[in-house]
């Protein structure tokens, strides 16, 4: 099951999202490389770097707006959300190549192309958008213990020049970079100060990168915007109080981002000061574990 503590944000000020070192139990994979020096000027050592294939090329054209879906999930089943009827429709169980059920699914990132990518506790998955069919793609090279809670696509310019990256948060609030075919994981930071993963990350060409955090002392998430750069190192800067708990599902169409909670609402959230309003609390859904979008989701001025 998802947990979550509660917590809410009144920072301003952008802080930078701390190293990972290779001593903790999340350095499996991490690539010293790709760490900025840690507090104490010294860099990580070396604890071997998996390789990190090209993902292969982004579409050139824009997909028209109307193909753009949002999708959900909870625990077991996946959903489509469109931002032009506002209306939450159900695709179907979560189901293996075998017709079984699947795991339990934590979260989910969609890539340019439209492909769907799910995460379970151990594992990547691949996922048919219209029959909600899973193809089991790699375990993923974590830790015991911890789970990626937050995952997503980052379009490329971002982490990669030339392509676009997965990336992903785990419970532990580390942030990995994550490669869809093999499951292999770079640590490239973690949330500092006390913050971690409420449960999502979003990220839009043009827009730019979103997450939704949580911390102990405060009574409700927060909207986060994340600025990576090619070396790994990032800033959090806490746009503001969504005025909801539990907030495990991000997207992003036109103006504003979408959030899904874990009491299966949907919320509209501004995406300059965080602000949520209720869009609507019959989704179909009696809980929501995650979200994702394109990159190249329409932006709207």
């Amino acid at each position: 099951m998802r947990s979550k503590l509660s917590l809410c944000a009144a920072w301003a000020a952008p802080v930078l999202l701390c190293a990972c070192s290779a001593g903790p139990p999340h350095a499996r994979g991490t690539d010293a490389s790709a760490l900025p020096i840690d507090a104490s000027g010294v860099e990580p050592p070396d604890a071997g770097a998996p390789v990190f294939t090209d993902a292969g090329p982004t579409p050139d054209a824009e997909p028209p707006a109307e193909d753009v879906v949002v999708y959900a999930h909870s625990a077991d089943t996946l959903y489509a959300f469109s931002p032009e009827t506002r209306r939450v429709t159900t695709i179907g169980r979560f189901l293996d190549a075998s017709g079984a059920p699947a795991p339990t699914m934590l979260d989910l990132a969609v890539d340019a192309a439209g492909t769907i990518y799910t995460s379970s506790a151990q594992a990547l998955h691949r996922v048919d958008p219209t029959t909600a069919r899973t193809t089991f793609v790699a375990a993923l090279e974590l830790d015991e213990g911890e789970e990626l809670y937050a995952l997503s696509f980052v379009p490329p310019g971002v982490l990669d020049p030339s392509a676009e990256v997965m990336i992903g948060a785990s419970s532990a609030g580390v942030l990995y970079r994550v490669e869809p075919t093999s499951g292999a994981v770079v640590a490239i930071g973690a949330y500092p100060d006390g913050w971690a993963s409420s449960g999502d990350i979003v990220s839009v060409v043009g827009v730019g990168t979103f997450a939704t955090l949580t911390r102990e002392d405060h009574d409700s998430d927060v909207v986060a915007a994340l600025d990576l750069d090619s070396s790994g190192r990032a800033t959090v800067r806490v746009l503001g109080e969504c005025g909801h708990l539990e907030l495990f599902g991000l997207g992003y169409w036109g103006h504003s981002l979408y959030g899904f909670t874990s009491a299966g609402e949907l919320l509209e959230i501004d995406r300059t000061t965080g602000a949520a309003t209720v869009v609507s609390t019959s989704t179909g859904a009696s809980e929501f574990y995650g979200a994702g979008v394109t990159t190249r989701a329409p932006v709207l001025i």
